[in-house]
């Protein structure tokens, strides 16, 4: 008798032996199946600037009257690009817009860097295309040749040869300008170098000159050449993104084309409205 309960006992001890193997196996095969499941979707590149909430442009802040300060420093910046690009990005959900000022020389290395999101008053040019992303356009302009009133051997690009022009080589206008022979500088003031005589010319667009022609008035200017090739002016961004930033930029300055904000920062600005199709 006691024998065959001993029996007994160890066939039940086997038989739960073989259901809580199948248990485990059962339990593994469950959780090898969830750990192959695919990951979630990757963030997009809008997602991940809407984490960090902000969009950082870099700016001199400098260039009136894209960027500047009024008066002195320690005023908030202002300006064209200053109140468009604010405008355009509060349409972003999500972004809101901050300007950093830097030397000009270091932005692309900054941007290059992650330490900006993008710089202001970028020409795009085939070089660029190579290395950058770039929003659609906010602006469109013209190269102009500026100088003293006074200054009559200066009537065209073609006569920079030997003389002195504000820029770097790392700017449109500064390769522009040695592309025709001319020396360049590339520290001081723009407009006093060119009061004080230590440069000969400045180069900027179109609009920049309508702009100084109107505020500084204790300056005698005019446009000696202007170049008949559109510079188009937009925000360049790191390569190699999915394009969802440079969408939603886009559809804000659309919106901003369409309802008359654009107009009227361009009136308020140039005196006219600037936008081109």
């Amino acid at each position: 008798m006691l024998k065959i309960k001993s029996t007994a006992l160890i066939t039940v001890l086997i038989l739960a032996l073989i259901a809580s193997g199948c248990s485990n196996k059962k339990g593994s095969e469950s959780e090898a199946a969830l750990s192959t499941k695919p990951p979630a979707a990757e963030q997009t590149s809008l997602d991940q600037l809407k984490e960090k909430g902000e969009f950082v442009i870099a700016t001199t802040g400098t260039y009136p009257p894209y960027a500047f300060h009024e008066e002195s420093n320690v005023r908030p910046l202002t300006g064209f690009d200053i109140e468009l690009l604010t405008e355009i990005w509060n349409r972003v959900e999500g972004v809101k817009p901050s300007f950093k000022e830097a030397e000009w020389d270091g932005m692309l290395a900054g941007l290059d860097a992650g330490r900006f999101d993008s710089i202001h008053q970028i020409g795009v040019t085939d070089e660029r295309r190579q290395k950058y992303d770039f929003t659609d356009p906010y602006l469109i302009a013209y190269p102009t040749l500026i100088v003293l009133d006074e200054t009559k051997d200066i009537n065209s690009f073609e006569d920079l040869k030997g003389k002195k022009v504000y820029g770097s080589n790392t700017s449109i206008y500064g390769k522009l300008a040695e592309s025709y022979g001319a020396v360049l500088v590339p520290e001081g003031e723009s407009l006093e170098l060119l009061k004080n005589k230590r440069v000969d010319a400045i180069i900027f667009n179109n609009l920049y000159f309508l702009e100084i022609k109107k505020s500084r008035t204790d300056l005698k200017l005019r446009a000696a050449d202007e170049a008949d090739t559109e510079e188009f002016v937009a925000l360049p961004l790191v390569k190699g993104g999915d394009g969802t930033v440079a969408t939603a930029f886009n559809e804000a300055l659309k919106s901003v084309q369409e309802d008359g904000t654009y107009e009227k920062l361009s009136v308020k600005w140039f005196g006219e409205n600037v936008l081109k199709s």
